[in-house]
């Protein structure tokens, strides 16, 4: 009964972060490979760091971060501290099950 519920509380939290368009839209940027202006990360890794984000989206650094903290809350995004830029990658495998439990409605 505890593990329902906690899934629950957690689908219940992605669904809360995508049900904003500019999130969503961040998570299709994040289809993107070799974007990001950080020199550390390899041309093949799908990701964009946080200024990317904030050209791609023509917003503040601090409203994008608000919504990245939304989804990597929700589990639909990770976050990676590299040297002073923050990298974003989508989470793959939460947003299968996210997607297959749709399905099943």
């Amino acid at each position: 009964m505890r593990a329902a519920r906690s899934a629950d509380g957690a689908l219940a939290k992605q669904l809360e972060a995508l049900a904003d368009p500019t999130r969503r839209h961040i998570l299709g940027l994040l289809k993107r490979k070799g974007c990001c202006s950080c020199a550390e990360v390899g041309r093949a890794d799908p990701g964009l760091c946080v200024c990317d984000l904030e050209s791609a989206l023509s917003l503040r650094q601090p409203t994008v971060t608000h919504h990245i903290q939304k989804l990597r809350e929700a589990g639909l995004i990770s976050t990676e501290k590299i040297g002073r830029w923050l990298y974003c990658r989508r989470n793959e495998d939460a947003l299968d099950k996210l997607t297959a439990w749709l399905g099943r409605l």
